[in-house]
């Protein structure tokens, strides 16, 4: 069992790191309902019951380089995104002005890692700079190629793009504050564009003989896994933050602890642990739960599509929607891309899980 000790240090850090984040308004965010008594938080419930995963295999190793990936990652985009191809050319040749910084210095950078390492592929921008930083770290993995792909995604959707606009043109702080403060509602849709763009050039390296069967289904086992790991993640916060007081205080923290250590509930006080030392946290992560499930459910219509002509349309609406990104909203995000609002999505999503499992059995049988 584990003994966790609550000290007033390490309740007053446990503190801010709620507000930092703002977890408890996150909370009420997830969990309050709608006309129809439905909340967020139930349909996250609702999708961690119907997940069913298989075990996972190590990514299939291929000799890559910057330019082997570059040259990839410049056809996809010509052939599926061909309105955002110069963009992504510019950005790959290190030539795009928002990745410049005033001294000429290009901030996108590829680096070779060793197999194992985790340090993290991004396109990020710091307060104290007029430019984006984009980088790659590639590890001769098959998954370094989609994962190129899912960068340059954040990299040509307008939300990035703005906010440098913003810095250059010397907005005012309060239009600054205003545009990064979005709230969950319009921060939660940012990761939509890179787990389509995934998919859609998951299908383009299959066309190309790169990508193998047993690639696409592990990769949806991994979509299914790293899915069900950020589900539980938020539940298990909403756990802990339910039992607590904003702020939260070193009589109700140590309270609560002793409740669990009393009940043996290993799994809340690690969530605690994690809380207190972790950057992952359930605002951050509600994101890639919205990308997962949107994604999924745009490329099945996608695939249903029987015409080329159908395919195309869809690519052309979602090129636009990646130039409306900065100004959109969790339902209206997905009025965008899909006609309905987010909870209409997730009863699909479910609802395909459940009918997915029905026709798992009937096979074995």
């Amino acid at each position: 069992m584990n003994k966790l000790k609550i000290t007033k240090k390490y309740a007053n850090e446990f503190d801010k790191k709620c507000a930092k984040v703002d977890a408890h308004r996150f909370l009420r965010f997830l969990t309050e309902t709608d006309a129809e008594n439905v909340s967020l938080f139930d349909l996250i419930v609702q999708i961690g019951n119907v997940i069913q995963w298989k075990p996972l295999k190590q990514d299939r190793g291929i000799s890559l380089s910057e330019q082997i990936i570059s040259n990839y990652n410049k056809e996809f985009f010509s052939k599926y995104m061909p309105q955002k191809a110069k963009e992504v050319e510019a950005i790959l040749n290190k030539t795009h002005q928002y990745f410049i910084d005033k001294d000429g210095v290009s901030h996108v950078k590829f680096i070779q890692e060793k197999q194992g390492d985790d340090h993290s592929s991004y396109v990020g921008h710091s307060d104290r700079n007029s430019f984006l930083e984009f980088r790659v770290c590639f590890h001769n993995s098959i998954n370094d190629l989609r994962t190129t792909a899912h960068e340059l995604s954040h990299a040509i959707s307008s939300h990035n793009k703005h906010l440098i606009e913003l810095i250059r043109s010397k907005a005012t702080k309060e239009e600054f504050h205003k545009y990064t403060n979005k709230g969950f509602c319009k921060d939660c849709i940012c990761e939509i564009e890179s787990y389509i763009t995934e998919r859609l050039f998951n299908r383009f390296l299959v066309k190309k003989g790169i990508f193998t069967s047993e690639d696409l289904e592990n990769y949806e086992n991994e979509q299914e896994v790293s899915l069900l790991n950020e589900i539980n993640l938020i539940i298990e916060e909403r756990d802990v933050l339910k039992e607590l007081p904003c702020p939260v205080s070193l009589e109700s923290l140590s309270r609560l602890v002793e409740n669990l250590q009393n009940h043996n509930n290993d799994r809340l006080i690690q969530r605690i642990e994690k809380m207190h030392n972790d950057d992952k946290c359930s605002p951050y992560m509600f994101r890639y739960v919205v990308g997962r499930i949107v994604a999924e459910q745009w490329i099945k219509n996608f695939d249903r599509a029987r015409t080329k002509q159908a395919k195309l349309k869809m690519l052309n609406y979602f090129q636009d929607y990646l130039d409306q990104t900065y100004k959109l909203d969790l339902d209206s995000a997905c009025i965008k891309l899909l006609k309905k609002n987010f909870i209409c999505v997730v009863e699909d999503f479910v609802l395909d899980k459940i009918n997915e499992r029905k026709d798992e059995d009937k096979i074995t049988l």
